[in-house]
């Protein structure tokens, strides 16, 4: 099988790699569809770090079931299923075949290991049957919307909170479609650097998408009650300007700060703010042993249920489709990805027809 393999920082290869088999008690997935995530291009810039290379980049996977490993035991699935998953590490997904030892909503099983990051993580993944009514292309945004729903759900807003979605790229027009739908705030708003991305904000979801310099200026301190932090690495010349700073100078005392995006790569938190205010960080953990892979397969359930009723608006999350076969292209996209005015990017895998 072909795949694309991460031998360093910004360095990719095209390889070769041997189609593997079924687990004996799991699937082997035909990779349909696989959308771009910011860990992706995180691990590619080099913020994120393996444990060794080379690594396959991709998580945000669909794909068909085509092998069934001899000790699988979910009779609901069937060859030719299409199944999402989240877990099973951040990599594995640019590759045209790949493995998945799945857990069902209603299962509890584990497999559990120390990794390599500071943290207990589970080679099981929480996975879920696509329903016929979501295409390959929105199904392939169920595993982000698992992802923003993990860390809404365990750490929400109270009913008629102020909310400030920091960032929105594909992640926070989720998590602001999500709570403005779903959490009766009050009100949800949103900054970016990037114009366009407001603009998508606020076709989704923003009542007012702030530049960072308009949040500075028109926005008293002591304002929000809630900030959703789904950025990426930051870096800032004059440190009073980092967005982070300026959350947390936003925010009313006792706010609660939750922490989605993530980097090795050390970020400026001001503990002075944190204290002064009692500002409470909170994050849903990857960590197994305090939010279990069991869990997650019930919020990936729901996740299905956020697009396919419309909270979650997958069409129109949809920027680009780019075919697996233009390696080029993908190399292309994953150095371009930061200056990016479009939301999510699919890279598709389904061969046409000649």
């Amino acid at each position: 099988m072909k795949a694309v393999q991460l031998i360093a920082p910004r360095k990719t290869i095209l390889a070769e790699l041997p189609r593997p088999e079924a687990p004996a008690d799991g699937l082997l997935m035909q990779t349909l569809c696989v959308s771009i995530c910011s860990t992706d291009i995180s691990f590619y810039e080099g913020h994120l770090f393996p444990s060794e290379y080379p690594i396959i980049l991709g998580h945000e996977y669909l794909g068909k079931v085509v092998e069934i490993g001899p000790e699988f035991d979910n009779p609901d699935i069937r060859l030719g299923d299409r199944i999402v998953y989240w877990g099973q590490t951040d990599f594995g997904g640019f590759a045209e075949y790949r493995t998945v030892r799945p857990i069902f909503s209603g299962e509890v099983k584990k497999d559990v290991f120390w990794a390599d990051r500071n943290f207990f993580d589970d080679n099981r993944a929480a996975a879920v049957k696509v329903p016929d009514t979501l295409d390959d292309l929105q199904a392939s945004f169920i595993e982000p919307t698992t992802g923003a729903l993990r860390s809404i759900l365990g750490n929400p807003p109270q009913i008629g909170d102020k909310v400030l979605i920091l960032g929105t790229g594909p992640i926070g027009i989720i998590a602001g479609s999500v709570i403005k739908r779903l959490l009766a705030p009050t009100s949800v708003v949103s900054v970016d650097a990037n114009p366009r991305r407001n603009e998508h904000a606020i076709e989704h979801f923003s009542e007012r998408a702030y530049l960072p310099d308009e949040l500075i200026e028109e926005v008293p301190e002591n304002t929000f009650d809630y900030v959703f932090d789904c950025l990426p690495t930051v870096h800032v010349e004059d440190e009073e300007k980092d967005p982070r700073r300026v959350a947390m100078r936003k925010m009313k005392p006792k706010g609660r700060y939750v922490l989605y995006g993530a980097s090795q790569e050390m970020q400026r938190f001001d503990t002075w703010l944190m204290l002064a205010k009692g500002i409470n960080i909170s994050a849903s953990p990857f960590d197994v042993s305090a939010f279990p892979m069991h869990k997650t397969a019930n919020v990936i359930q729901s996740a299905v249920q956020m697009l396919v009723s419309g909270i979650v608006d997958g069409k129109r999350l949809l920027s680009t489709v780019h075919s697996f076969d233009d390696y080029d292209g993908l190399v292309d996209i994953f150095g371009n990805y930061r200056s990016t005015t479009g939301l999510k990017t699919i890279v598709d895998f389904r061969k046409q027809p000649a």
